[in-house]
């Protein structure tokens, strides 16, 4: 029996995390120099979702932490001690550096915890993009595959999750340093709105330029209409930043061509919503290797 343990930035709800037996490490997030954690069970999406957004829509200082090595520690040490091993998935090395705090965590532990297993697998992804990777684990793992397997396939199988997304305004993501300010001028200039994607490095870069929202909207049903794997569509969802309208749209426009899919969409969760900003909407699903 081994234990999958995410971070908060897969945007997993409770419900997820209780059917799959997934565990989650909270990100924080902090709002004017008050605390939070990003995800709490029994929190309401919808009214945090807009509680949150609307802070940063104010002007709010709002800022995430990386998890630490002290608290992936702590974490995985509780699985040893119950004699399990452990299958870590976490937020793309190419924004965040707490794959690196849970690799020195598993390090530390296996000193004392020789015949303990501690996987970390970089998912090269965020939100869904990364959640849905770490519910393939799980699928994995109720068949009874050992975690080694389950390792192996996100490994294999995480250039094939698509994110394509489009925001309101990138200095956001110039902010924290997930795009360079040269690109964040030119999506921000006349008015066009920028249609983003997860590169293969698992990081964040500009696709092409759209004019206006409902355009940029269109792109996202695009590109999936081009590249989504309809024989690998067991989860696909739209994260939005307090967008819903917008993401029922996109919803709708997809659902019009492929009426039996189910789409799930949620609130983007804080951390990476703190680095997409308001109005940040964007769709996940399995293609072809983030290949255009």
């Amino acid at each position: 029996m081994y234990e999958i343990i995410t971070d908060s930035t897969s945007n997993l709800t409770e419900d997820m995390l209780l059917d799959h037996n997934i565990i989650m490490i909270s990100y924080i997030c902090d709002i004017d120099g008050e605390e939070y954690n990003c995800y709490e069970p029994g929190r309401d999406d919808e009214q945090d979702g807009k509680f949150f957004y609307d802070k940063m829509r104010s002007g709010a200082d709002v800022t995430t932490s990386l998890i630490n090595s002290g608290i992936m520690m702590n974490e995985f040490e509780k699985s040893f001690k119950l004699g399990r091993d452990v299958l870590f998935i976490g937020m793309s090395s190419g924004l965040t550096g707490s794959c690196e705090s849970a690799l020195i965590a598993a390090e530390e532990l296996n000193e004392y915890y020789p015949d303990r297993k501690c996987i970390v697998v970089d998912s090269l992804a965020a939100s869904f993009g990364e959640g849905f990777l770490v519910l393939r684990a799980a699928d994995l793992r109720a068949e009874g595959r050992a975690i080694e397997e389950a390792a192996s396939w996100v490994e294999d199988n995480r250039l094939k999750m698509r994110h394509i997304f489009t925001v309101e305004n990138l200095k956001y993501l110039r902010r924290g340093g997930r795009i360079s300010g040269a690109t964040s001028l030119i999506g921000n200039a006349l008015g066009v709105k920028p249609v983003l994607y997860a590169t293969k490095e698992g990081t964040i870069d500009v696709h092409a330029v759209s004019r206006g929202r409902k355009k940029s909207l269109n792109a996202l049903v695009e590109d999936f209409k081009k590249y989504a794997d309809m024989n690998d569509t067991k989860y696909i969802g739209i994260a939005h930043c307090d967008c819903k309208d917008d993401a029922l749209y996109i919803q709708n426009e997809i659902l019009a061509d492929n009426p039996d899919l189910d789409i799930i969409i949620r609130v983007y969760d804080r951390c990476s919503g703190t680095h997409v900003g308001p109005g940040a909407i964007c769709i996940f699903f399995m293609g072809n290797n983030r290949d255009f």
